[in-house]
């Protein structure tokens, strides 16, 4: 799936790798194989959170292997993840980090483990990437030209389903995108606050089961 300056590898519970400009990647939850069409452009891995959909060390390494100029940046809650990874940048919540050819700035997400999202500026073009986090409850992207958003369920689709297992006794997984993910409908409505005329949406981390 692509976006102009957007490459989904995937975007769900099974994996999640999204190239922006064919050189900067936000997580890397994926096989070395699925990053065969793009990772003789990569510069710069953004990594999000510990959980292993988003990080997948041995491709990682693997990648660095084959392209070591390759740097990886992330806050530092990541860094204990990263054994035998070199080329790190510890970033800080809402510092902007020039990398020349772009800059990056992560913000704080809200998942069941610390989590962050990233402002993306390629020269005038902006990006907001957000996956894994319950809301975006004072977050602000005024006039971007790419909302990257977590769209993972759909808020009636996910009570009736709850509703349903508690009447018959079971846990229902939808329990747990509530509690940790953005709903389609909390999604439009931060991207409609904030878009302007032009702005594109990358509908992402869509629930098979609740969207």
């Amino acid at each position: 799936e692509q976006m102009g300056v957007a490459k989904i590898i995937s975007s769900s519970s099974e994996g999640n790798a999204v190239v922006y400009n064919k050189n900067i990647m936000v997580d890397c939850g994926v096989s070395f194989k699925a990053l065969q069409g793009v990772k003789d452009d990569l510069q710069l891995v953004l990594l999000t959170h510990k959980h292993s959909d988003h990080i997948n060390l041995k491709t990682l390494q693997k990648l660095q292997d084959q392209r070591p100029s390759i740097r990886v940046a992330c806050c530092e809650w990541m860094i204990e993840e990263l054994p035998n990874i070199r080329n790190i940048d510890v970033l800080k919540i809402g510092k902007i980090y020039n990398y020349g050819k772009f800059k990056v700035s992560p913000f704080k997400l809200y998942h069941d483990v610390q989590n962050c999202g990233y402002r993306i500026f390629i020269e005038n073009y902006k990006i907001f990437h957000a996956t894994d986090t319950a809301h975006l409850e004072g977050i602000s992207a005024k006039g971007y030209d790419l909302y990257a958003v977590e769209h993972n369920y759909d808020e009636d689709k996910a009570l009736n389903a709850i509703k349903e297992a508690q009447e018959e006794g079971k846990y229902c997984h939808a329990v747990g995108s509530i509690e940790t993910h953005l709903s389609w409908q909390q999604a439009r409505e931060f991207i409609n606050n904030n878009k302007k005329a032009t702005s594109e949406i990358l509908e992402l981390h869509k629930s098979r089961s609740f969207y």
